[in-house]
């Protein structure tokens, strides 16, 4: 009797795993990122607003955090500013500033990578 039962549950899930790896119709509503890169960019828009007026145009040439570059400045709140080699350098939370600063070389260099990037994007 129960090997008969573990059959049945096997070839059931068996039979809802095939079932549900069907392809699929596409779907009726449009993907959400747009709305997701909108609300990226006014977060990024309300931090940059938050610095100071001296600091806003290097914050938006930079755009990332030169430690987690994939983290947009504002996502986590205002931009922290540190100086590097006298070079202010913008990062997504204090947390990042100990990598920034370990090889300043480094980290000035990724600067200006992103702010060539930013200017022919």
């Amino acid at each position: 009797m129960r090997f008969e039962l573990l059959c049945v549950v096997v070839l059931s899930l068996g039979t809802c795993f095939v079932i549900g790896c069907g392809e699929r119709s596409a779907p009726s509503t449009p993907p959400a990122a747009p709305a997701a890169a909108s609300t990226d960019e006014a977060k990024f828009s309300d931090a940059i607003a938050k610095l100071p007026e001296a600091d806003r145009a290097v914050a938006t040439a930079q755009r990332f955090c030169v430690v987690e570059d994939k983290s947009r400045l504002g996502s986590m709140g205002m931009p922290h500013k540190i100086m590097v080699e006298g070079q202010p350098v913008f990062l997504c939370c204090a947390g990042c500033e100990e990598e920034a600063l370990k090889d300043a070389q480094a980290t000035l260099a990724k600067v200006e990578k992103m702010k060539m990037k930013a200017a022919t994007n």
